[in-house]
């Protein structure tokens, strides 16, 4: 019945497309603005597929229509898809095509490609660009038919999706400069100065965390990011901020307009764009040479303002913000500390009642029955009762057994599954608080490991703990430092398919950049040198299919060299600087135990044992005054001394 209805829904969008002019129309899994996650209004992939996965775009045209998602995905798209007509295409896969690969075979002279401009990013745009070209030649090079191939800019979804859900309206809140240690005004400043360094008056952002970021100003608009939906235009006297102004409490907007941030209508930004003419030039929001980042900007406002101006006026650079907002105050980095204690005794707490559930008669003989989503909200609930918990900070990962071997795996309804006796428990979850925003990743054995459970857990320990000891002088990217976390498992002939760090924002999105730790930089951008502020998670890995996974994840923050208490900075000549220029390292800021009973000591060295007996003790004096004294005990004995 559910695959009729989504047969029904493809039927109505091809009359649509038939009316348009449209061949072959293209949905993608994304919002205006590039984000990580997006809101209901934005699923129109999900409700002209069936397909839920965080990933994938349906392509559709007159008799037929395809998804692509990667490995992920594939049994259930698999599933998902089932009755509807949609062929899966396995991304990735031998023999099979990319989007524009299969369009660029496939299109025909005089046909037309459809999608919402506003949800592609201006790269791929170009690339679909190139597509119609192609067809366009074909066209030209055809006597027969010289009409030529294009694309149309539409959200056709708007007139066939009846029930759309609404855009989120939540209302919005600023921090203040207690917060963040910088004002509004300061931070204006700062880009305002980097815009005339790069010969440009004007900037154009679209990512909501960088806006954020800039104004002080959070919301609720995107799930686990406190984020409002909004561009902005920053020239050289004035800032012009495009948002659902009912969002706007009157206080916030009187902040904003103390600093000369003007409020105009969210949807305002492309008529703007388009049509400076009919203002003078000094008022003309695109006089003189605009600034965007290609890798952060849709494809129709690029568009918008190629109309409005020309392309020689068009500076395509890295936007200033995202390496500002990378660089964390003193005053974010002391709130950041807090954040993570505080989490830390949430998670902590919810070790301890896995233990106690573990050493249970009832768990032991099956009688008693937790499940993944059992545990996620038990976490939750525990967060709650810390000090200013906004939110998660992602959809938390809990993953019993040969779940913990699916990287990206989430419980939901129907995989839910119930926690398995002698296995390990994968969770990765985070938190936002007021204080900051906390990713961590801890892998729990429900039960007693098995050698080879010790053996690889113990590498990825030993990983984490070496790169978080790691000191290293200017310039030096996280490609430089990935090979530190997975040595102790190369020298088991095993490895991890995903980076070992990424950045995270300071109540804001917990995954940014430009900083990242990554064995290669193929195909990445997030290849920035290290530098002081920058907050970084450690999350090395490993993941036997259909048996477990094992992952563990603290996030550190990078100081200088003089900052850091560790041994090995202390026998660092100071002399060296003078050589080599400053050196930096990281300060752990995650606080919870690691498994004690998955350990092998005799598989660490004597230095990796005096890290991991500095960091417990670290956790033992900060998560102690917020457990009760039975929590307290355990994690004594938990954080013990290894010999």
């Amino acid at each position: 019945m559910y695959n009729d209805k989504i047969r029904g829904r493809l039927e109505s969008l091809r009359a649509a497309m038939k009316r348009e002019g449209i061949d072959y129309y293209l949905f993608v899994t994304a919002d205006f603005h590039g984000s990580e996650y997006v809101c209901d209004y934005f699923k129109a992939r999900e409700y002209f597929s069936g397909f839920n996965g965080s990933n994938g775009d349906l392509l559709v045209w007159k008799d037929g229509a395809a998804l692509w998602t990667d490995g992920r995905y594939f049994l259930q798209a698999s599933e998902q898809l089932e009755g509807t007509g949609i062929v899966l295409m396995k991304m990735g896969m031998k023999g099979v095509p990319t989007v524009e690969g299969f369009l660029e075979e496939h299109m025909l002279p005089g046909e037309k490609l459809g999608f919402d401009g506003r949800c592609i990013p201006l790269g791929r745009g170009r690339e679909l660009e190139e597509v119609c070209e192609k067809a366009e030649k074909k066209a030209c090079a055809d006597a027969g038919n010289p009409v030529k191939a294009g694309i149309v800019l539409t959200d056709i979804a708007e007139g066939v999706w009846a029930d759309r859900p609404a855009l989120p309206a939540n209302k919005a809140w600023l921090l203040s400069k207690e917060n963040t240690g910088e004002s509004r005004a300061e931070r204006l400043s700062r880009v305002r100065a980097d815009m005339k360094k790069k010969g440009a008056r004007m900037l154009l952002l679209s990512s909501l965390d960088d806006i954020a970021w800039l104004f002080l100003l959070r919301g609720g608009d995107i799930d686990f990011n406190p984020v409002v939906l909004s561009y902005a235009l920053i020239r050289d006297n004035e800032a012009v901020l495009y948002v659902n102004r009912s969002v706007i409490p009157d206080e916030v907007r009187d902040e904003l307009e103390k600093d000369g941030v003007e409020l105009k209508d969210y949807d305002r930004i492309y008529s703007d764009l388009e049509s400076p003419a009919g203002r003078s030039d000094a008022d003309a929001l695109s006089a003189g040479k605009s600034l965007i980042d290609p890798d952060h900007i849709s494809y129709t406002l690029y568009n918008s303002l190629e109309k409005g101006s020309s392309k020689e006026d068009i500076i395509e650079d890295k936007c200033p913000v995202i390496l500002m907002k990378s660089r964390k105050t003193p005053e974010e980095t002391e709130f950041e500390r807090k954040a993570h204690i505080l989490d830390g005794a949430a998670v902590t707490k919810l070790i301890y009642r896995l233990h106690l559930l573990r050493e249970s008669g009832e768990f032991k003989s099956g009688k008693k029955k937790v499940t993944e989503l059992e545990v996620a909200d038990i976490l939750l609930g525990l967060r709650k009762e810390m000090e200013g918990f906004l939110d998660q900070s992602f959809a938390p990962i809990i993953a019993t057994g040969a779940h913990g071997a699916i990287i990206h795996y989430e419980p939901d309804e129907k995989s839910n599954a119930v926690i398995e006796k002698d296995s390990f428990l994968l969770m990765d979850t985070g938190g936002q608080y007021m204080s900051g925003t906390t990713d961590i990743t801890r892998t729990v054995m429900m039960g007693e490991a098995s050698e080879e459970e010790k053996r690889l857990y113990t590498a990825v320990l030993v990983g984490n703990l070496r790169l978080a000891d790691a000191v290293f002088p200017e310039g030096i990217t996280g490609q430089n430092l990935d090979i530190i976390a997975r040595m102790p498992l190369f020298e088991l002939g095993a490895d991890y398919r995903h980076g070992t760090g990424h950045g995270v924002g300071f109540l804001l999105n917990v995954h940014e950049g430009p900083q990242s730790i990554n064995r290669s930089a193929a195909g990445r951008k997030l290849t920035a040198a290290f530098e002081e502020g920058m907050i970084t998670s450690d999350e090395p890995g490993v993941y036997l299919d259909g048996k477990f996974g094992i992952r563990l994840e603290n996030m550190m923050v990078c100081l200088p060299a003089h900052k850091l208490e560790k041994k090995s900075v202390s026998k660092m000549n100071p002399d060296y600087e003078a050589d080599y220029g400053p050196f930096y390292g990281f300060e752990t800021l995650t606080m919870v135990p690691f498994d004690r009973r998955s350990i092998d000591p005799d598989l660490m060295t004597d230095k990796d044992k005096e890290l991991l007996n500095a960091y417990h003790e670290k956790v033992k004096d900060k998560i102690t005054p917020y457990l009760t004294e039975e929590e307290a005990k355990w994690l004594s004995q938990e954080t013990a001394p290894i010999d």
